[in-house]
């Protein structure tokens, strides 16, 4: 059956971890999402992030579309997919997704997908052939996630290692993981091939496939082979350094029964979330030229900077390469943005995209506020919902909150109309930021 035409808008969101430490985890995410915006295969395309901007609980608010299809961009069915997303963003966690003000759906994880098991085939067999090695001297070894949280993490990880047995490569074939048992240092007890075959099972080149796995492995820093306690390791790329991203998105999309078509693309601005635009677009009409956070905007450009020789970005990948990832900066909204860079506009909308590619979802918290019609979400509610390790943060004190605001927040350009003490004005930070809440998590375990 042919699916309808739907009259309604639509919105594509993204979903994925994002990292405190490793650019790459929300740059692969964000590279997809400029993917899928070429194509124009919705009216608002965007990402939501774990640890980064805009959050899991503020994206939705980013967006005017009825239409809403959320892409998990994880490995497995699990913990995040089945009970993080929905209590952050307010949906009941199995079919049919319920959430007031519109249809929503959310496609199957990339690790559902058939092109991932093959993708996990080539990494073997590129390594074998690379390597010269044959199958009696091999052993395989995933490594996945995992988490004590929810058992079903670890399902698709040893779903893959049960495919690779099938697929006679290797003389042992074994799943271990990060944040569960077995853990990754069990694997030199487990197997006992002289050449140990190593796939990350996770979707970015980030700081767990570059730090934590390998550390657990006893690779030095930069290291795929080596020598460990008699046995030489081979450690291969992670699943999304292949190509093709794009292809699997469309084929999730597609399955999920989402009224997606492609649209006219006019310009590499189009496609952002729209909350907000025209409450943005009207002030600098009648302002001429607005600061917002680092930037001042006009009509004719966004600048960071002063000056005649500022370089001239013309794409949303420069500009997040510009402001987010040289140095890597986490929190968009910290104050240390790198301030010699500009944008020319073709179009006076475009600011409203600029802005939203340097500050992802904060126009939107920014118009609802001028409008008084923001909603702050205080850290006693957001504990609340929150089903992992941030519950312990339930009798965090309002004396210990205003201290850590005054040691996180004044880092950031946001005003926390959170806080229990008051907010203030400024640019509004609608509730604590995992940057907060993982400072506040610290603080306790202390």
């Amino acid at each position: 059956m042919e699916n309808k035409v739907s009259l309604m808008s639509t919105a594509l969101i993204l979903l994925g971890h994002g990292s405190h430490i490793s650019p790459n985890t929300a740059a692969v995410v964000w590279e997809a999402v400029e993917s899928l915006r070429a194509l124009g295969l919705a009216d608002e395309i965007t990402a939501g992030f774990w640890k980064e901007q805009p959050s899991f609980s503020r994206v939705l608010h980013t967006i005017t579309s009825e239409d809403i299809t959320l892409l998990p961009m994880f490995t497995a069915q699990g913990y995040f997919t089945r009970e993080v997303i929905p209590g952050e963003m307010g949906f009941s966690p199995t079919p049919p997704l319920i959430m007031v003000g519109g249809e929503v759906r959310m496609t199957k994880t990339l690790g559902e997908h058939p092109r991932v098991a093959e993708i996990i085939e080539s990494r073997v067999r590129d390594a074998i052939t690379h390597y010269g090695l044959s199958p009696e001297e091999v052993a395989l070894v995933v490594v996945g996630h995992g988490t004590k949280n929810n058992p079903t993490s670890r399902a698709a990880t040893e779903s893959q290692a049960e495919r690779l047995r099938g697929l006679t490569l290797a003389h042992e074939v074994v799943a271990v993981y990060l944040d569960d048992e077995p853990d990754i240092p069990s694997l030199y007890d487990s197997t006992s091939a002289p050449v140990i075959v190593v796939i990350p099972y996770f979707l970015a080149a980030g700081s767990h496939t570059t730090l934590d796995v390998p550390g657990e492995l006893g690779l030095s820093d930069g290291q795929t082979d080596a020598l460990i306690r008699g046995r030489r390791v081979i450690y291969t790329p992670p699943i999304g350094a292949d190509g093709g991203l794009t292809d699997i998105l469309l084929s999730l999309i597609a399955d999920s029964g989402a009224n997606l078509s492609p649209r006219p693309v006019k310009s590499a601005w189009d496609g952002m979330p729209l909350a907000g635009r025209a409450v943005l677009l009207n002030e600098i009409a009648k302002t001429k030229s607005l600061t917002f956070g680092a930037l001042t905007v006009t009509a004719r450009e966004v600048r960071c900077g002063d000056g005649d020789d500022l370089p001239n970005l013309t794409t949303p990948t420069q500009v997040r390469d510009a402001t987010r990832l040289t140095p890597f900066r986490p929190l968009s909204t910290a104050r240390d943005m790198p301030n010699r860079w500009r944008v020319e506009l073709d179009r006076p909308q475009d600011a409203h995209a600029v802005i939203e590619t340097v500050y992802p979802g904060l126009i939107a918290d920014w118009a609802a506020a001028r409008q008084v019609k923001l909603k702050p979400v205080t850290l006693s509610e957001v504990v609340g919902r929150q089903k992992g390790m941030f519950r312990a943060l339930t009798d965090f004190s309002m004396e210990a909150e205003s201290a850590l605001i005054s040691e996180i927040c004044g880092g950031c350009i946001l005003t926390p109309q959170w806080a229990r003490a008051g907010g203030g004005g400024g640019l509004p930070c609608a509730e604590p930021c995992n940057v907060f809440l993982s400072a506040a998590k610290e603080g306790l375990s202390a």
